[in-house]
């Protein structure tokens, strides 16, 4: 009686390893599809919002190309009239020093024509004392 029920033990523990086998098995498998579901889930969805975040970037870079080159139309039209002015200003300024410095010399010669004429006598005067000095 002993042995058979010794028997009937290890059989009953062989069922339930078998059994725990199985289930083990069988869980991993279920661990395993359902992780690889939400793998492709997690991508499917990291793809939509990929795309996503590249539609909005591209849209964005557009908006700012689009304020940048409008902005520098507009700047242009407000400024014009007065980059105008200023080129005229710079051009009047320019026409005005010349003109001050041809004047300039002009009155400078005559302020000192008399001083100019003494002094290119007095030079005349030495040479012709220097050349005397020499002759004789």
């Amino acid at each position: 009686m002993r042995l058979r029920r010794r028997g009937a033990k290890r059989m009953l523990q062989r069922q339930l390893a078998m059994g725990w086998n199985q289930w083990r098995t069988v869980a991993a498998q279920m661990k395993a599809e359902r992780e690889a579901l939400e793998r492709a889930a997690r991508k499917f969805l990291n793809q939509k919002m990929y795309a996503a975040w590249n539609m909005w970037r591209s849209w964005a870079e557009e908006m700012r190309r689009q304020q940048k080159a409008m902005g520098g139309a507009i700047r242009r039209m407000i400024y014009r009239k007065l980059s105008m002015a200023f080129e005229k200003w710079q051009f009047e300024a320019a026409e005005l020093a010349r003109q001050q410095r041809l004047m300039g010399g002009a009155v400078r010669r005559m302020i000192y024509r008399k001083l100019s004429m003494g002094w290119e006598k007095w030079q005349a005067v030495y040479q012709d004392q220097k050349f005397a000095a020499r002759m004789g």
